[in-house]
């Protein structure tokens, strides 16, 4: 059964001028700090929450898992089968300011950088997985983020005619629609890891208890094979 979260935290990193901010109330801080973000303040929470749903309901079942959710539960509980509760504990969303920069050298020249800000976003999410008819009965704690970031183009370019050398570059700003459909692909992403974590489980279980996995694998639903994980997706809390 998957469980989804009523609401999305919003954490903003991005500080106002520290004046206003010294001269703010402590229950005030928070929204003041939110006030002065971009994108997160603008995301509506259940928009944001469906399409993360829609995201890792889809992905699991095109692995091959069947999702119940709460309006189904009466048919769950008498499944009298192993199954999976999925509570999504948590969302946040957290903006703050990411520096990228560049460098390039023409000919004998000097070394030229050039470094600027863009807005960046985490999606986080915190998942709590227990199972029923299981042996195992402990509930477990996973993490998993994403990050979008502003899109820039640009690059050194050189004039010739003057010596010049100058950044030029544009920057494609992230918006609310653009986190709701990183929200859908997180859901996608999230349930890939989700099924790595359980592939691995089982595997690890089915091995002697002084035996240790040696290799950790995943599963491409494309292919339909088993793959070399290069990366864990989540943290076990």
């Amino acid at each position: 059964m998957l469980l989804a979260p009523d609401f999305v935290y919003k954490v903003s990193y991005k500080l106002p001028d520290s004046a206003i901010l010294a001269n703010t109330p402590d229950y005030l801080t928070d929204s003041l700090l939110l006030a002065n973000t971009d994108v997160i303040r603008l995301v509506n929470d259940s928009i944001y929450v469906s399409a993360f749903v829609a995201g890792f309901n889809n992905a699991l079942q095109r692995i091959g898992y069947k999702v119940y959710s709460p309006e189904l539960s009466g048919e769950f509980l008498a499944l009298g089968q192993k199954a999976l509760i999925i509570n999504i504990a948590q969302a946040e969303l957290e903006e703050y300011f990411d520096s990228i920069g560049e460098k390039a050298q023409f000919g004998d020249e000097d070394l030229y950088s050039y470094e600027f800000f863009i807005t960046s976003v985490n999606l986080n999410f915190w998942f709590e997985m227990s199972g029923m008819n299981h042996n195992d009965s402990v509930m477990r704690v996973l993490f998993g983020q994403q990050v979008i970031s502003d899109r820039v183009d640009g690059g050194f370019r050189y004039f010739p005619f003057t010596g010049d050398v100058k950044y030029i570059y544009s920057v494609d700003s992230i918006d609310a629609r653009d986190l709701y459909f990183a929200a859908t692909k997180a859901g996608e992403l999230n349930a890939t890891y989700l099924n790595d974590y359980l592939l691995n489980r089982y595997i690890q279980n089915k091995l002697p208890a002084n035996r240790p996995a040696q290799k950790a694998y995943t599963y491409d639903w494309v292919s339909g094979t088993l793959k070399k994980l290069k990366a864990w997706g989540f943290t076990e809390m």
